[in-house]
């Protein structure tokens, strides 16, 4: 993950072996590494106390860490034997409830962190008019929508020009429809003015829409670093799986590039050389639901986009799966039904 040893371009964030725990105790990032490309939107992505909050404070200079370092743009930022403060970081940073002063008007929260030495005009001008908000400048936060205040504190981190833009679930305050509609149009501000990305979030959906590369982590470290599409369609770790897409994990004996399982057979994108038992990635809509057997029982079922997923028990073993079958409400909860399988194509997992 690390261009330590590239000749290539230099990342604009580069993360190496980087290690953090609070008062040596237990460790909260552990041995983590991430490159950032110029340009580059990059999302991470995990659950609660994956070790999120303190990735981001990391970076962003409000904790020192204990091992490895962080560069941006080549230059050291933090280290265990060094350290840049967070204002004197060229990091712009949105946090969760964006940070607004409620005393000052919107210009002056935008013009907060400008001088004479880094005022821009031209370039406030344009993410003023980019960002839609060079008629809010009079009001006060509290006269403010929150997209509106969302704009108001993204403007407030650009007009600096950053390096580096640094959010932190920056669409959790959101409505659903809002935060699509503002993911659309932040996703082509920042290739339009060529902003290096990256965000902080648990929202899979947000971090698969808008990145150019996606790192999951979990248990402080970064255990898969891909485009959305390959962490997506062959996650490497079954908690990858289980977290992006709802995907079944499931237990099989591997003979060559054949899979038995307890529902059937599936075809491995690799070949073994021995006879071995390993775990697969099998998506809801590669499953439907049969009445040709009666060895589950439907236990729950949700409306998903147009789909419904279906829960299903195996009535002998108690093992659960998810089926996602299109525009079909035709199954009821605690009807006994089967499975078929009619995508068999899977990738291996670690688990």
């Amino acid at each position: 993950m690390s261009n330590q040893e590239n000749l290539g371009p230099i990342p604009k964030l580069e993360i190496v072996d980087m290690h953090f725990s609070y008062n040596n105790q237990h460790e909260i990032l552990s041995n983590l590494s991430l490159d950032v490309q110029d340009r580059e939107f990059v999302s991470v992505i995990g659950d609660s106390g994956a070790g999120k909050t303190t990735l981001f404070r990391a970076i962003n200079g409000l904790e020192k860490v204990n091992q490895g370092y962080i560069r941006l743009d080549g230059y050291l930022q933090s280290a265990s034997f060094f350290h840049i403060p967070a204002e004197k970081r060229s990091i712009g940073t949105i946090f969760q409830d964006y940070a607004l002063f409620p005393h000052l008007n919107v210009e002056k929260n935008i013009k907060y962190s400008l001088n004479k030495s880094n005022f821009d005009q031209k370039f406030y001008d344009n993410i003023l008019s980019l960002l839609d908000v060079g008629s809010l400048l009079d009001r006060y936060i509290d006269e403010l929508s929150g997209g509106q205040r969302q704009r108001i504190a993204l403007a407030r981190s650009l007009v600096r020009k950053p390096k580096l833009l640094l959010m932190d679930e920056p669409f959790s305050n959101l409505d659903r429809n809002l935060r699509i509609q503002i993911r659309r149009e932040l996703k082509k501000i920042f290739n339009e003015i060529g902003t290096t990305v990256l965000l902080i979030t648990h929202d899979s959906e947000e971090a698969l829409s808008l990145s150019d590369k996606v790192g999951f982590l979990y248990a402080g470290e970064i255990i898969q670093f891909s485009t959305p599409e390959e962490i997506y369609d062959r996650p490497d770790h079954s908690i990858i799986a289980k977290t992006i897409s709802n995907s079944n994990v499931i237990f099989g004996d591997v003979n060559k590039n054949k899979v038995s399982t307890f529902i059937g057979d599936f075809i491995l994108d690799e070949e073994f050389s021995k006879k071995s038992k390993i775990y697969i990635n099998v998506k809801p809509n590669q499953l439907s639901i049969t009445r040709k057997e009666k060895n589950f029982v439907i236990i729950d079922k949700e409306f998903l986009e147009g789909s419904q997923l279906y829960i299903l028990r195996d009535i002998d073993t108690g093992i659960d799966l998810n089926v996602k079958m299109p525009n079909s409400n035709d199954f009821q909860l605690g009807e006994d039904v089967g499975v078929e399988i009619i995508i068999k194509d899977v990738n291996k997992l670690l688990e």
